[in-house]
């Protein structure tokens, strides 16, 4: 009976008249949103990407005179600043001889087998440079203090990158900005090796692995023009033009733009195809492993306007990655939006990043978004919108995206004032989880902010009650004639099942024609 809830795509179908042998009334075409609501030319074909062919990078600063404004915004965003050379201005973690202890750091002994460990670490300034010392308690000797180069994230998270030899691996420790405090677990185990001792002993710079460099498991995503070359001997060299995510990794390279002095030789993303866009963003907010070398977490040598992302990557999923995603394949980490909507309706119809969020400019909040959360669905969505106003959930100031999108991944993880990983990453299916099908993947659902214990699970009954009844009604408003045309569409173009408002809902389907 109630698998019978779940067939929402099915009575869509039904509402235009596919397949369906329906009375000539139910076969009119449905309401439709409002003039200009929906993005024009949601599924487009890829465009060329001639322009650019044959071009070099040459850096975002040389962006900057002619496009003064897209500059100076983009500047300011995630984006830009995701990977910079450390300046004490832009260090907000502690480095006050700050000492961290960690609890349960599974490290691997001299015979291979895992032991379980607890470290300590302290973070200082010396001589206005920062470092990161992993401490041996029980012998000093074995201290080893590296200097922080690189600084990752300014938003949510801040990650210290420190130089080891010639190589640069990013740090044990991670600074969470909403607690303004270190994270309680240690980042990076591979930074310590069994020995007997409660604490274990801090490898020394020879011992640690090479392919745990931020070269072959972070750059591809964190810089712009990451190149990996690997010469005859098999070995490695690495390159990039810049830090950060700059304006040629979006746009492709420049070198003819500038040369033609702005006419031409350049791509807009917002002008390719929806699977380049797509791409594009994918490209990073994923989880995976390259086809090319199993050792770079990261797609090698994708560019702007390709859309071969999937020969070039192995997406992770619940069967290879169970700590990333919940057991329906939702995202339960960060940067996996690409794989939230790839399983969306969104992408189905063409719906891109951009759709939503800004292309350079941080704003309303830290999301990027184009307009704030409370607005942001509802100029495509005008039929969800009308049937959800006057609703429980909208008197008492629910959004759409409190429930389409509800915190259903960590970011951040647990410190000392929040005890455990928060819940701070948005779903991107654009799917509500309920409760009970949260309880047979073992997961969080769209609800679970706001109920718990038994009044989450009575909610969730009645939401599955109340869908069942409105299914039923709505087929045999379907076979019949009693209720209007104007009712009936509002129902089906809703397309909630009375989820939005069931009230409304069941009115308009026990109202009688006219």
């Amino acid at each position: 009976m109630r698998g019978n809830v779940f067939a929402v795509t099915a009575l869509l179908f039904v509402a235009l008249g596919v397949g369906v042998d329906l009375p000539a009334e139910a076969k009119e075409k449905p309401v439709v949103v409002g003039k200009g609501a929906v993005p024009v030319g949601l599924i487009r074909p890829s465009a060329s990407v001639t322009a650019v062919e044959g071009a070099t990078y040459v850096g975002s600063q040389s962006c900057r005179d002619c496009h003064s404004k897209e500059y100076t915004e983009w500047a300011a965003s995630g984006h830009a600043n995701m990977l910079r050379a450390v300046t004490p201005d832009i260090v907000k973690g502690d480095f006050a001889n700050c000492e961290i202890a960690y609890e349960g750091v599974e490290v691997e002994a001299a015979d291979k087998s895992k032991v379980k460990i607890a470290p300590k670490i302290k973070t200082e300034t010396k001589g206005g440079n920062f470092f990161v010392t992993l401490l041996d308690m029980d012998n000093p000797a074995n201290n080893q203090s590296y200097e922080v180069v690189e600084v990752l994230g300014s938003l949510w998270e801040q990650q210290y990158y420190l130089k080891v030899g010639d190589k640069i691996f990013p740090s044990p420790v991670r600074w969470v900005a909403n607690d303004k405090q270190w994270r309680k677990v240690a980042f990076a185990p591979f930074w310590w090796v069994a020995d007997g001792t409660a604490d274990g002993r801090p490898k020394k710079p020879e011992e640690m692995p090479g392919k745990q460099t931020v070269d072959y498991q972070c750059n591809g995503c964190h810089t712009t023009n990451f190149i990996a070359k690997k010469d005859e001997q098999g070995k490695y060299a690495f390159s990039r033009l810049e830090g950060g995510i700059g304006c040629e990794q979006c746009h492709g390279p420049g070198s003819k733009h500038v040369d033609a002095q702005g006419d031409g030789g350049i791509l807009n993303p917002a002008k390719l195809g929806t699977w380049q866009q797509e791409q594009l963003c994918g490209q990073c907010h994923i989880r995976v492993t390259s086809k090319q070398d199993k050792d770079f977490a990261f797609p090698l040598g994708f560019r702007t306007g390709q859309t071969d992302l999937q020969d070039k990557v192995e997406f992770w999923t619940y069967s290879t990655k169970p700590a990333n995603f919940w057991g329906n394949e939702d995202a339960k980490k960060n940067r996996q939006q690409y794989h939230d909507t790839m399983r969306s309706g969104h992408m189905a119809a063409g719906v891109t990043c951009s759709a939503c969020h800004l292309d350079h400019a941080t704003k309303h909040l830290t999301s990027s978004l184009k307009l704030p959360r409370e607005q942001q669905c509802i100029g495509c969505h005008t039929a969800q919108k009308a049937m959800f106003e006057g609703s429980v959930h909208a008197q008492k100031g629910v959004t759409c995206v409190d429930c389409h999108m509800a915190k259903m991944g960590s970011r951040a993880g647990a410190t000392q004032k929040t005890p455990k990983d928060p819940w701070d990453v948005s779903a991107h299916t654009m799917r509500v989880v309920t409760p009970e099908e949260a309880d047979v993947f073992k997961m969080r659902s769209s609800c679970d902010k706001c109920h718990s214990g038994a009044e989450r699970s009575a909610k969730g009954s009645q939401l599955m009650g109340v869908r069942e009844d409105v299914l039923n009604k709505t087929q045999r408003a379907l076979q019949g004639t009693a209720i209007s045309k104007e009712n009936l569409n509002k129902v089906l173009m809703d397309g909630s099942l009375g989820a939005h408002n069931p009230q409304k809902t069941l009115q308009l389907l026990e109202s009688k024609k006219k």
